[in-house]
């Protein structure tokens, strides 16, 4: 069992010394023009650039929903109809109710 083990490991070795190595060099910096550059030089990385953007999307919301809306002309109230009472039983209002309930 040992001599299976020592024969996998000096395998391995050769395997992983095969294998390229990067290290993650990037490209070189854009050269930013425009706005993209008078933002770029306050703000330098791309998430600060992201958070930028996503705090004027939230202010301009927060703005417009804190915005009065226009005033609605009010609506001439009406006057409820008094329902008949076409059953047995007489309104609550009505003069019949209490000869209804000494009934």
């Amino acid at each position: 069992m040992n001599a299976l083990r020592s024969t996998v490991k000096l395998a391995s070795r050769g395997l992983n010394q095969r294998v390229q190595k990067r290290h993650g060099s990037g490209a070189a910096a854009p050269e930013w023009t425009g706005v993209d550059k008078i933002i770029r030089d306050k703000f330098p990385e791309d998430w600060q650039v992201a958070g930028l953007i996503l705090g004027g999307y939230a202010t301009l919301i927060t703005l417009v929903s804190l915005k009065p809306s226009k005033a609605k002309a009010e609506e001439p109230v009406v006057a409820a109809k008094p329902a008949e009472t076409s059953g047995a039983m007489p309104s609550i209002d009505d003069a019949k109710f209490a000869e209804f309930i000494e009934n």
